[in-house]
C-alpha cells in the first residue's frame, strides 16, 4: 500500500506482504497479462521497493524497465536491492507528472496505486503521453467493497473496514476505471478478475499481513489498541474452530493506445 515515506515498521510489513504466497501469485498473474516481448521498454508507476520491476526485467531481454515512485525511501531501497539487474532503473517521480519523454514506453503498468489517486484521469493522461502508439497499459487494483472477511462481530468488522477505506481516495476504483480509460483515449479495454481466497490462517498469508496494516491504521484513527487486539483475537479464534475465511476481489485492466 502506498505511503509517502517508508518508515522501518511500514517497510517491514511491505516486505512481509511482497513475499507472501498471495502477492507472489498476484505478480505472476500481472506478468502474464502484460504480454511482454523481448526489447520492450516498460514502466511501473508506483513501483515501491521494485519486486515487480525485477520480475519484469527478466522477461524483456534486450529491453529496459523503469520504476517510478513518489517515495524517495522506496527508490533508495529499490536501487540498493536490484543492483544485479543491468536493465532496470528507479526514478523518483509523480504519477501526475511522469519524468519521461513522450512515447517512451511499449508498456506501462501500475499495481495497487490507482485507488490512492485523487485524480485518476490526470494519471491516465500521463500514461497515455509516455506510451508509444500501439503501446499497452495495465492497471491492477482492489475493489474493497467486495472484500469478505469472516468475523463473529459483523458490526465491528464493518466499522473497521469503513475506517480502513478512509486511507483510500476511492475504495471502489475498479468500478469506474474502464470508462476513464476510454475517456483518456485508450482502446480495446478489457478486465479480468483476480480472486484471492483463504480458508486457513497462515501467519505469512495476505490476510495476516493485511491484518497488521489495518490494526495500525484504525488505531491511528482513534480505535483503542484493546479493541483492535480483540478484533485480531476474534479472527484467530475463528481459525482455531475451522471457520477462517478471507476473500479479496482484485481486477487487472488492460488497454491499448491507438
Amino acid at each position: 500500500m502506498p505511503k509517502s515515506e517508508f518508515d522501518d515498521e511500514f517497510l517491514r510489513l511491505v516486505e512481509e506482504f511482497n513475499t507472501s504466497a498471495g502477492a507472489v501469485e498476484r505478480r505472476s498473474r500481472i506478468l502474464s497479462a502484460l504480454d511482454l516481448r523481448p526489447g520492450d521498454h516498460v514502466l511501473d508507476v508506483g513501483a515501491g521497493p521494485g519486486h515487480q520491476v525485477a520480475e519484469i526485467a527478466t522477461a524483456v531481454p534486450g529491453g529496459l524497465v523503469k520504476g517510478v515512485d513518489s517515495a524517495e525511501s522506496a527508490i533508495t531501497i529499490a536501487r540498493k536491492r536490484w543492483t544485479r539487474l543491468d536493465n532496470v532503473e528507479f526514478v523518483s517521480g509523480d504519477a501526475y507528472k511522469l519524468p519521461f519523454e513522450n512515447a517512451a514506453f511499449n508498456v506501462v503498468m501500475s499495481s495497487q496505486v490507482f485507488e490512492y489517486l485523487d485524480n485518476v484521469a490526470a494519471a491516465l493522461s500521463e500514461i497515455f503521453r509516455v506510451l508509444k502508439p500501439k503501446g499497452r497499459v495495465l492497471i491492477h487494483g482492489t475493489e474493497w467493497g467486495a472484500l469478505l472477511w469472516r468475523s463473529s462481530d459483523a458490526e465491528r468488522m464493518a466499522r473497521f473496514m469503513s475506517i480502513w477505506n478512509g486511507h483510500l481516495a476511492d475504495p471502489h476504483m475498479p468500478q469506474t476505471l474502464a470508462k476513464k480509460l476510454r475517456t483518456a483515449g485508450f482502446k480495446a479495454v478489457k478486465a479480468e478478475p483476480v480472486v484471492h481466497v483463504e480458508t486457513n490462517y497462515d501467519p505469512s498469508s495476505m490476510s495476516a499481513i493485511l491484518m497488521k496494516f489495518v490494526v495500525g491504521y484504525v488505531v491511528s484513527r482513534g480505535v483503542s489498541q484493546d479493541e483492535a487486539d480483540a478484533w485480531v483475537d476474534d479472527l484467530l479464534g475463528l481459525d482455531a474452530t475451522g471457520e477462517h475465511f478471507f476473500s479479496s476481489n482484485e481486477y487487472i485492466f488492460s488497454a491499448e493506445k491507438p
